[in-house]
């Protein structure tokens, strides 16, 4: 599926939410109006500044503006790319704001804003040509094969737009410091490693820097650890017999879900794991006028929940930080503010942490601690459970303080690329995943194995424990009766978690089984055909010794 096609659906898709737990959050009672302070800080968190353009030739740097009536009140100081502050020069190149304001009738606020110097402007009417990709090149004195591989994403982010209308958008400015850092060499482009992925890199080294970060967190992070002697389980291919499954089982799966296909608006893939061994690993249906593979990636929604959660249990299993820290120990920005209840990093990936109420967590902002710090006052912390993916955005900025690494590099370098899972892009924490059937199945052995697979260890067996469902009585006290995990759903032993995509994501301990079907939204008739398809496999199932 094409990069403009994802995150098109994902724009529309964000409206929804997970089949699987629409019930559980709205059934809730009615959460109460905001308070006026509430208000405030929504208002606060939400404030536009910037700049009049973002992108600017010679010594002329655009002025800072704040919303509404564009005018400035504070201070703002600015980065090269290495972090050093500016000086009487400029090369072509990124640039980086902070921005600190002191505004009449709200509280100060930090921002962070790219800004790009050209080597010249084009013309106001300038479009970008993917057809003649050296027009940009030569503008922004980037190489030309750079342009060429992001040729996709710059379409994608420019529209068919002029360059009056590129040199005020802020993304616009992003696209290009990315490019800029953009090693020559890169061939493959995914969310992984694109313009933003490096863009992204850069906030994450200067923002280390200019809070001192780098020196309370100096040392880099080397997991996941080989494991000495025999290998954990890995998904692999075999006979129904290995997999403990009755003869004929993956026919009677597949007869299910064939029919399902049939009478479904929405094509699917599965990859079914009993044991270790694939029971069943197949596509259905068409999507985008072509039959759908199980190579085709789809939108995973909240299941990315748990994989970052899995990111953060890394921290944990090296000493890095523990469940019961106070999130202002790794985040500046939530430091020395006057709060009832502190931030906890197990508040994070609970839905403890009352960030329901204000804008959910944007993984691009690379100033999200401190517009999460213009709320942090009148957080309610752990005073009840609500959904939301704040927390794991939050999350997210933490693992990029500690370790020095992006989301985007820390899930590759570490989590993705060890499990050998080649399609998957990710580089959120709650929402944005496009995956393949496989690569979720090999994620969920990996939990089945608590937390090792093939030749890793991601973390130990008693970390692993602190992701299992339970009831949250930590978190909200001995009268609580929610029961979740750290990114999972479920039972201790029966865990997994919905998506709005009506993916599915199910790991069964006792019966050592790992469901997995990927899809991009629910279907027609969803309802009628997903019980048969849990029949299927449940009654194909052979006793485990």
């Amino acid at each position: 599926m094409l990069r403009i096609n994802r995150l098109l659906l994902f724009r529309f898709s964000c409206a929804l939410v997970s089949f699987v737990l629409a019930t559980v959050v709205f059934a809730q009672s009615k959460q109460p109006e905001p308070t006026p302070e509430e208000k405030a800080a929504r208002e606060a968190m939400s404030a536009n500044v910037g700049f009049r353009a973002y992108v600017f030739e010679g010594s002329d740097v655009p002025k800072p503006v704040t919303s509404p009536d564009n005018s400035f009140a504070g201070s703002v100081t600015i980065y090269d790319h290495n972090g050093a502050k500016l000086g009487s020069t400029f090369e072509v190149g990124p640039y980086f704001a902070e921005i600190k304001t002191k505004p009449e009738k709200q509280a100060p606020a930090t921002r962070y804003v790219t800004l790009f110097r050209m080597l010249r402007k084009p013309a106001a009417d300038w479009k970008f040509d993917p057809a003649k990709p050296l027009d940009l090149a030569e503008l922004i004195g980037v190489d030309r094969k750079v342009i060429e591989t992001e040729s996709k994403l710059i379409a994608e982010v420019c529209k068919d737009r002029p360059f009056k209308q590129l040199e005020s958008d802020p993304k616009f400015a992003r696209l290009l410091a990315g490019l800029a850092l953009t090693p020559k060499d890169t061939t493959r482009v995914s969310r992984l490693n694109d313009a933003f992925a490096y863009e992204r890199q850069a906030w994450v080294t200067l923002r280390r820097k200019i809070t001192g970060l780098d020196k309370e967190f100096p040392k880099p992070f080397d997991g996941p650890d080989l494991i000495k002697g025999i290998p954990a389980t890995e998904v692999r291919e075999g006979t129904e017999a290995e997999a403990k499954v009755k003869p004929g089982t993956a026919a009677k799966i597949d007869a299910a879900l064939t029919e399902w296909a049939k009478d479904d608006d929405q094509a699917f893939a599965v990859c079914i794991v009993r044991n270790g061994v694939i029971v069943l690993h197949k596509a259905y249906g068409i999507r985008d006028g072509k039959p759908m593979t199980v190579d085709t990636p789809s939108w995973m929604a909240s299941i990315t929940k748990p994989m970052s959660a899995s990111l953060v249990l890394m921290l944990a299993d090296r000493g890095l930080l523990t469940l019961d820290d106070p999130v202002g120990k790794f985040s500046p920005a939530l430091r020395d503010i006057k709060v009832t209840k502190p931030l906890q990093i197990r508040h994070l990936h609970t839905h403890t942490n009352g960030l329901d109420k204000f804008p959910s967590g944007d993984d691009t902002q690379n100033d999200l601690e401190y517009r999460i710090a213009d709320c942090y006052p009148v957080l309610k912390v752990g005073s009840a459970w609500a959904y939301n993916g704040g927390g794991y955005a939050l999350g997210g900025k933490i693992i990029e303080n500690v370790t020095g690494e992006s989301v985007p590099l820390f899930y590759k370098k570490h989590l993705l690329d060890p499990l050998g899972c080649t399609g998957t892009e990710v580089n959120g924490t709650h929402a944005d995943a496009f995956s393949i059937p496989l690569d979720i199945a090999k994620f969920g052995q990996m939990l089945l194995n608590r937390g090792a697979y093939g030749k890793y260890r991601f973390f130990s067996e008693e970390t692993f424990e602190l992701m299992l469902p339970r009831k949250l009585t930590t978190e909200l006290g001995p009268d609580a009766t929610k029961t979740f995990g750290f990114g999972l759903d479920g039972q201790p032993r029966k865990f997994g978690h919905g998506a709005a995509s009506a993916a599915t994501f199910s790991v069964d301990v006792d019966r050592k089984l790992v469901v997995i079907m990927t899809r991009n939204k629910i279907g027609k008739n969803q309802d009628k055909y997903n019980g048969k398809f849990w029949e299927a496999i449940n009654s194909g199932l052979e006793p485990l010794k």
